[in-house]
C-alpha cells in the first residue's frame, strides 16, 4: 500500500483501536448472534413513519477476508403474519437457501439462490462489520483515502464507503450514498456501539442503520467471537446458481439497504430483480380497459376520449421501463397523461419517475400523499440515473380528497375514490363504470376460486369491500394489483364478499 501520510495515519489509528494489525489479519471468522428489528421506509400509513417489518434473531457466520456466510434467521414477519426460519449460505457468486424464506408461501425450500442475493447479502455484512471492511481496507490492492477522523473506501463498481472515527480511533459510523426507488440518492447511515474485546480483536455490540434520516434497522449482538475458516461451517452450496446480469449485480451493490428492507419483510421476490412483464402484450379487461400484467404488480390502462390514463407504475425503473412500452401499446395514437398512483408505497409507485420522464404527466395521489410524490420527482438520481435525471419534464401533482373522474372512451367514466383503509392514509380505489370492476392494490388479491371466509388480508378486505357498498358502486369484478394464486389478476365480487367476512 502507497497512501499519502493523512491516509496511513487515519487507517493505522482505525486498525489499532481494533486490536492491531497482527490481531486484525489473524481474525478469519466473525461469529456473532444477534437480535433486532427491521423497518420498511415505504410501508406503512404515513411515509415520514416506517413501518415494523420484522422482529428477528440471526447467528452469523461470516468470512472475514473472502466472500463467504452462513446465517441462521428466525424472524416474524407482520405484512403477512409468518414467522421465517432459514439457513442461507453464500460463497462467491453461489448460494443456497433452506428454510421458510418467503411469508407469501411459508413452506420449506430446499434451493440454489441467486448470484445477486449473494452479492447483496455481503454488501450488507460489509456495511455492518468493521472488521470485514478493515480487511478489506488492508488489502494490497485497496483504494483508501482519507484523513481528519474519515476515511473513504473505493471498490469498482460500488458506491465509496466512507467510516467515521472517533478519538480513540474506533469505527463510529460507515455511510454511502445508494440508490433506493423511488427516492433516489439515500444516504445510508450505520452507526455502531459497545465496542467490546473479543479474542484479541474489538467489536460492536450495538449495530442501528438510518436511511433518510428514517430509523430503518436496530441490532444487539448477544454473543460474538472470533474464529478460524473452517470450511465446512459454509459447506451447502450446491448445483448450478444464476449468474447476475450487468444491471442486475449493479443494483445489488448500489441498492443494497433498499433490497434489505424487502429481504427482512420475507418477500423474496425482489431480489429477482423483475424487468419486464410476464404476458406480452396487455391484456383485455372490458372495451377500453386493459391490464399490464407483471411477475408480481400490475399496471392498468384506461381509454379516455383523448388520451390513456394508468393505475399504479410499480417497481422501480427498470421494471417500469418495459411495463410502459405496454401501457403505450395498449391504445395506439393515444398518448399517457395521467397516472393515478393508489398509494406510496414504494413497490406501486417505485416507477414513477420512468413514467414521468415523456414529459406532460399528471400524478393523482391521495391528498395526504401529495408532498412525498413531489419529492420524489424532484429527487437527485445520481448513484443510478434514470431517464428524468438525463433529461428533466415537468410533471404536476394533484391531491384527491374524495373523488376525481374522468369520461371514457367506452362511453362511461373512471373514477379513482379515497377511502379509509390501515394500510395507507392515501389509499385509493379505481371504478371504471362500463367494465363494472374496480382496481386496488394490497388490499386484496383476486383468488381463482371462493376463498375460505374471511381468508386473506384480514380487516383490509374488509374495508375494501365496506367501501365499495358505502359508495354505491355496481360493480361485478374485482381487479388487482397483485395477482392472487398464479396468474390470476381479477375475480367476482363474491369473491371479496367472502373474503371479508360476509
Amino acid at each position: 500500500m502507497n497512501f499519502p501520510k493523512q491516509t496511513q495515519e487515519t487507517l493505522a489509528a482505525l486498525v489499532e483501536s481494533l486490536g492491531g494489525r497482527a490481531a486484525v489479519e489473524a481474525a478469519a471468522v466473525e461469529h456473532t448472534v444477534a437480535t433486532g428489528w427491521r423497518r420498511h421506509p415505504g410501508w406503512g400509513k404515513d411515509p415520514a413513519k416506517p413501518e415494523l417489518v420484522a422482529d428477528f434473531s440471526s447467528t452469523l457466520d461470516l468470512d472475514l477476508a473472502g466472500p463467504r456466510y452462513r446465517l441462521a434467521h428466525q424472524a416474524a414477519v407482520y405484512l403477512v403474519p409468518t414467522d421465517l426460519d432459514y439457513v442461507e449460505i453464500g460463497d462467491g457468486s453461489r448460494g443456497h437457501v433452506r428454510g421458510v424464506d418467503f411469508m407469501f408461501d411459508p413452506r420449506p425450500v430446499d434451493t440454489a439462490i441467486p448470484s445477486w442475493r449473494v452479492a447483496a447479502r455481503l454488501r450488507h455484512f460489509d456495511l455492518t462489520s468493521p472488521l470485514r471492511l478493515v480487511r478489506k481496507m488492508l488489502a494490497p490492492e485497496a483504494d483508501v483515502t482519507g484523513a481528519d477522523g474519515v476515511l473513504t473506501l473505493r471498490e469498482f463498481g460500488r458506491p465509496p464507503v466512507r467510516i467515521t472515527l472517533d478519538a480513540a480511533g474506533l469505527p463510529r459510523a460507515v455511510e454511502v450514498t445508494e440508490e433506493h426507488s423511488p427516492l433516489g440518492d439515500v444516504l445510508v447511515h450505520v452507526a455502531f456501539d459497545d465496542f467490546r474485546a473479543v479474542s484479541g480483536v474489538r467489536v460492536p455490540f450495538r449495530v442501528d442503520i438510518t436511511a433518510a434520516g428514517l430509523h430503518v434497522h436496530s441490532e444487539t449482538r448477544t454473543e460474538a467471537t472470533i474464529g478460524t475458516a473452517d470450511p465446512a461451517r459454509f459447506a451447502g452450496v450446491a448445483g448450478e446458481t444464476a449468474e447476475a446480469t450487468v444491471e442486475q449485480a449493479s443494483y445489488a451493490l448500489s441498492s443494497t439497504e433498499w433490497i434489505m428492507h424487502y429481504v427482512y419483510s420475507g418477500v423474496r421476490f425482489y431480489f429477482d430483480l423483475q424487468t419486464a412483464p410476464v404476458k406480452p402484450e396487455a391484456v383485455e379487461l372490458a372495451p377500453g380497459v386493459k391490464l399490464v400484467v407483471g411477475p408480481s404488480h400490475n399496471t392498468m390502462v384506461v381509454e379516455l376520449p383523448d388520451r390513456v390514463l394508468a393505475v399504479e407504475s410499480p417497481l422501480y425503473d427498470d421494471y417500469s421501463r418495459a411495463a410502459l412500452l405496454q401501457v403505450k401499446r395498449a391504445f395506439p395514437g393515444k398518448p399517457l397523461r395521467d397516472l393515478v398512483c393508489t398509494h406510496f408505497h414504494f413497490d406501486h409507485m417505485g416507477g414513477l419517475r420512468e413514467f414521468a420522464a415523456d414529459g406532460d404527466l399528471t400524478v393523482h395521489v391521495g391528498t395526504p400523499a401529495v408532498p412525498f410524490f413531489e419529492q420524489v420527482l424532484a429527487a437527485p438520481h445520481t448513484v443510478d440515473p434514470d431517464r428524468l435525471a438525463a433529461v428533466p419534464a415537468p410533471a404536476d401533482v394533484r391531491g384527491i380528497d374524495e373523488v376525481l373522474t374522468f369520461d371514457t372512451a367506452a362511453g362511461g367514466t373512471v373514477s379513482a375514490y379515497r377511502i379509509v383503509s390501515d394500510h395507507a392514509a392515501d389509499m385509493l380505489i379505481v371504478y371504471v363504470s362500463s367494465g363494472k370492476l374496480v382496481f386496488n392494490s394490497d388490499l386484496w388479491n383476486p383468488t381463482p376460486r371462493p376463498p375460505a371466509p374471511g381468508a386473506q388480508r384480514g380487516r383490509l378486505a374488509t374495508q375494501l369491500y365496506d367501501a365499495i357498498q358505502a359508495l354505491g358502486l355496481d360493480v361485478e369484478t374485482i381487479v388487482g394489483g397483485h395477482c392472487g394464486a398464479g396468474t390470476t389478476y381479477a375475480a367476482p365480487l363474491d369473491y371479496l364478499r367472502i373474503s371479508a367476512g360476509y
